[in-house]
């Protein structure tokens, strides 16, 4: 279980979906689940109805955006860190595994984010690469009461007046 789910358990929240993160293929475990999986084979995720949940499984990926705002190229990752480490902020960058003993897999330091009422953004990109993220920081703050980190609100205040100035551009 990864993302927000894990994030407002430890908060103590109500959360109608889940997010799963499978080492493997996304689809293939949707399929062994037994409901009909809507396939995103660009992203290597599948949504399926379990149980009168809406669960969305993705494969364990990294990405790389070809330009600000652009959809991001997918590729696999090795591990659940590695794909952890591509979120966009900490307190959505951590998991909890369905098998073998509970533990918090927490490689950002999301949990003591979470604790210190603290948004981290990742990647000093974050907000270029994928200006939704500058709505889901505000939606954050007003819902979870979290406050951006001085380098997070940093980054929003660059990207919010001048998102993709050509120093900021990639090749």
């Amino acid at each position: 279980v990864v993302g927000g789910a894990v994030r407002d358990q430890l908060l103590g929240l109500e959360r109608a979906d889940l997010d799963l993160v499978v080492e493997g293929d996304a689809a293939a475990l949707a399929a062994r689940l037994g409901a009909e999986p809507r396939e995103h084979e660009r992203f290597a995720t599948a949504k399926i109805e379990f149980d009168g949940h809406e669960v969305d499984i993705a494969s364990a990926r990294s990405e790389s955006y070809p330009h600000p705002g652009s959809l991001p190229v997918v590729r696999p990752a090795a591990t659940i860190e590695d794909d952890l480490g591509r979120r966009d902020f900490s307190v959505n960058a951590m998991a909890i595994p369905l098998a073998g003993e509970p533990r918090l897999i927490d490689p950002q330091g999301g949990r003591a984010d979470l604790e210190a009422g603290r948004l981290r953004a990742l990647h000093p990109e974050s907000f270029v690469d994928d200006p939704t993220r500058a709505i889901r920081a505000a939606r954050y703050a007003a819902r979870l009461g979290l406050e951006p980190e001085a380098e997070t609100e940093a980054l929003l205040r660059a990207t919010a007046l001048d998102p993709v100035s050509p120093d900021r551009r990639r090749a």
